[in-house]
């Protein structure tokens, strides 16, 4: 059909007022968001639905639909970590005494009697700010049979592993005292000798016995230290985001081994 630019003009016109008439059809017709979510203080079993009427606005039922589940809290874009650590008492750890937060994350994605997070960066930044004090948890890179592995108690941590384990603080503050008193004593001075304010150490002279500068005994040599030769390490990489999970890694670690003399490395991905 061949029309001339007054009529394509209109064309396009009456296209562009159809879609937004649509447009707006729609919004008029989805306008209840309906959130579930279970009253703990009431009942366990049987969910109670939340009806929010969110007609109106240009915004997209999406953007919609979200703005007003945070505004309800509903949805939660920050979390504290005291109130973490009280879901974990009262449901999550109550006989155990650590989590996964890989589990972690899959149980607030799935019950609807647990708080609601926007995303996992909101649970991320949780446990950040938990680790980094004495109140709430401590964290571990793996666990075995006895004792938990790489433990980290009161101490900052940039970036939390889905694969991590979040423990217990009375938990993580016996290992650390166990670990403590396992640690090789500083050996003591040999008879006949005290140590000096500045650390040395000084001859005792007993009677009949004559001492000089030249044959003071000296301070009992010390153990040499081992040096460490050997790095193993092991990183879980999310598919969709693989390209970030490697940059990071780069950075974080393999920059600072490469820059070691005589470093030799291999790198291999399953």
């Amino acid at each position: 059909m061949n029309l001339d630019a007054a009529q394509n003009r209109e064309t396009d016109n009456n296209l562009h007022r159809s879609n937004d008439t649509v447009d707006i059809r729609i919004k008029e017709t989805y306008c209840w968001l309906l959130v579930p979510y279970i009253d703990r203080s009431v009942d366990m079993k049987n969910f109670v639905w939340d009806v929010i009427r969110i007609s109106g606005g240009s915004d997209s039922i999406v953007s919609k639909a979200s703005k007003k589940m945070i505004q309800n809290e509903a949805l939660i874009t920050k979390w504290a970590p005291a109130l973490l650590l009280m879901e974990l008492d009262n449901l999550l750890w109550r006989e155990e005494d650590s989590i996964s937060i890989k589990k972690l994350w899959e149980y607030l994605c799935t019950y609807c009697y647990l708080q609601r997070l926007a995303d996992y960066s909101v649970l991320e930044e949780t446990i950040r700010s938990g680790l980094n004090s004495t109140e709430y948890f401590a964290i571990a890179a793996g666990r075995s049979e006895e004792r938990f592995i790489d433990l980290k108690y009161n101490q900052y941590i940039g970036i939390i592993e889905n694969s991590a384990y979040l423990v217990k603080n009375a938990v993580a503050l016996k290992q650390v005292a166990e670990t403590q008193a396992n640690q090789p004593k500083q050996p003591p001075y040999p008879k006949g000798e005290t140590p000096t304010q500045d650390g040395g150490e000084v001859p005792v002279t007993f009677p009949g016995s004559i001492s000089t500068p030249g044959n003071a005994p000296t301070s009992p040599p010390q153990p040499e230290q081992i040096k460490n030769t050997h790095f193993y390490m092991s990183a879980q990489l999310d598919t969709t985001r693989i390209n970030r999970d490697v940059q990071r890694l780069v950075e974080e670690v393999i920059s600072h081994l490469i820059s070691v003399d005589g470093c030799e490395m291999h790198i291999s991905v399953k």
